[in-house]
């Protein structure tokens, strides 16, 4: 005959101690927060410690990367310096008109790419 106390003893009757799958079940109720809460720190610090470091370069943690982009853009090209194109003498309409056609006498243009050049240049006018 088998007595179960379980109301008096406070345990379930159906739960066996011994058996190891009930057991690794249990451990499992106490892992998987540990390793919850964990992650949770973990993430906690990963923001702070992101904040931290974009506050100390002067950038607003809370921005979102687009603002971050266009203010890095923004701040570079402000750097750059400014180059000016190396002002030549600038050629008279003779002179460039002269260039075009001793370029075909020569061969390395066609009478299509001649009349186009020679058009550029009028239409420059």
């Amino acid at each position: 005959m088998v007595r179960f106390d379980a109301d008096i003893a406070g345990i379930d009757p159906f739960l066996d101690e011994g058996d190891p799958f009930m057991s690794a079940f249990n451990a499992l109720f106490v892992i998987v927060p540990i390793f919850f809460i964990g992650f949770v720190a973990l993430v906690i610090v990963l923001i702070v410690v992101n904040a931290r470091r974009l506050k100390r370069k002067g950038i607003n943690p809370l921005a979102t990367n687009a603002e971050i982009m266009a203010d890095a853009m923004r701040s570079s090209a402000a750097q750059r310096p400014v180059t000016q194109p190396a002002a030549g003498p600038a050629q008279t309409l003779e002179a460039r008109l002269a260039e075009i056609e001793q370029l075909h006498a020569a061969g390395k243009i066609s009478a299509a790419e001649r009349d186009a050049a020679r058009a550029r240049v009028l239409g420059t006018l």
